[in-house]
């Protein structure tokens, strides 16, 4: 149970804080499947990249 609720909060809520996903008007056909696999695709290039020093 908790490794749902950690995969919740880690994947899922950045997603809508990030995109707006549950918010989001899409609901054409694979629209919907398509946006979020590139939101998926864009966290995750966010998360690999190379942080910066401060």
């Amino acid at each position: 149970m908790r490794t749902h609720w950690g995969i919740e909060n880690g994947l899922h809520w950045c997603l809508d804080v990030t995109f707006g996903e549950d918010a989001s008007p899409i609901r054409l056909r694979n629209a919907a499947q398509n946006f979020s696999f590139l939101r998926r695709l864009a966290l995750n290039l966010f998360r690999a990249s190379p942080k910066e020093a401060a």
